[in-house]
């Protein structure tokens, strides 16, 4: 019996190579560093001729050779959660590695990936699945967590909770859904909504969140791909309550203005939309174009009542950045 148990945890522990942890992907290498021996790790880099930078969650090494940049996460798996698109910001930005958005989203790809290599769907279900249970039991308790712990799921659980306070009617619209959570949580905390509906220009950021409305069954939550810019902007009906949470800091000035044209025209009763307040430059690794501050957001609300012809009223509060509401009178 001992024996066996011995050979047990030896297959348990066994050593995992660096190969075997390493997802390429775009510039980068990502290493899965989880109950790896980091000394050892570091040493290994180092003797590579890769300088190396070490942060609360990462380990970077970078070099002029290529592969000339590895960061090395060690997120235990049920740490895997949106709250690494916060920790990745704050703590590799200052080393100006994400040169353009596109280099955020492949390390994050790498990180997500290397939870189950072999298996990057599996792995984005279960980044997913964290992800809805951190904000569910965010939105059950009275309070979301403070500084410095208010990462991503933090954040936009309290803004998540706002729009659950202020939406209206019996269907819902999030315009511009990304990953597709916000459906998801009023499927689950308002069930008495008859129709719920995410769209995005790009289909694969809310495929996840798609599979889990699938198996919670979620019968009144659907999503489509569609473009908020397009001449033919497609959408399924009207409805009550329309947001674009986080949308328009990613469009250029006279593209936003398309999009809102496009995002009024299916809203019945009231739109959302909600945005960050920023400084001096827009945030490129978040893919920003433009900033706003609360003057900007009242233009934009009386730029909304004129298109309406003047039948509507604005409200404006802040909630982690700026909120406009829209309603039609």
């Amino acid at each position: 019996m001992a024996k066996g148990q011995s050979k047990s945890n030896n297959s348990e522990h066994r050593k995992v190579s660096i190969q075997e942890r390493s997802i390429p992907v775009g510039n980068f290498v990502v290493v899965n560093g989880y109950r790896a021996n980091l000394e050892i790790l570091k040493n290994r880099f180092v003797e590579g001729g890769y300088a190396i930078y070490e942060t609360p969650h990462f380990l970077l090494f970078t070099r002029a050779e290529a592969p000339s940049t590895i960061v090395v996460h060690w997120f235990a798996p049920h740490e895997l959660n949106a709250d690494v698109m916060h920790y990745l910001n704050q703590e590799l930005k200052p080393f100006e590695i994400f040169t353009q958005s596109q280099h955020f989203g492949e390390v994050l790809s790498g990180i997500v990936g290397s939870l189950f290599p072999d298996d990057t769907r599996r792995a984005w279900r279960y980044f997913g699945a964290n992800t809805l249970q951190r904000y569910l039991v965010f939105l059950s308790s009275a309070l979301t967590p403070p500084l410095p712990d208010y990462a991503t799921i933090g954040m936009f659980a309290t803004l998540y909770q706002r729009i659950l306070e202020l939406r209206v009617g019996t269907s819902f619209l999030d315009a511009g859904c990304a990953s597709g959570f916000l459906p998801l949580l009023i499927a689950e905390r308002i069930p008495f909504v008859d129709r719920i509906v995410g769209i995005d220009i790009n289909k694969d950021a809310f495929a996840t969140a798609k599979e889990l409305a699938e198996e919670r069954s979620y019968q009144n939550v659907q999503y489509f791909e569609s473009n908020l810019l397009a001449d033919d902007f497609a959408c399924p009906g009207q409805f009550d309550t329309v947001v674009a949470l986080h949308v328009l800091e990613h469009l250029t000035e006279h593209d936003m203005y398309r999009a809102l044209a496009n995002i009024l025209r299916v809203t019945s009763q009231r739109l959302i939309l909600a945005v960050p307040y920023e400084e001096g430059q827009p945030e490129a690794s978040y893919g920003h174009l433009q900033i706003f501050s609360r003057v900007k957001l009242e233009m934009l609300g009386e730029w909304c009542i004129e298109y309406l012809d003047g039948a509507g009223r604005t409200w404006i509060e802040d909630c982690v950045g700026g909120l406009l509401m829209i309603e039609r009178i």
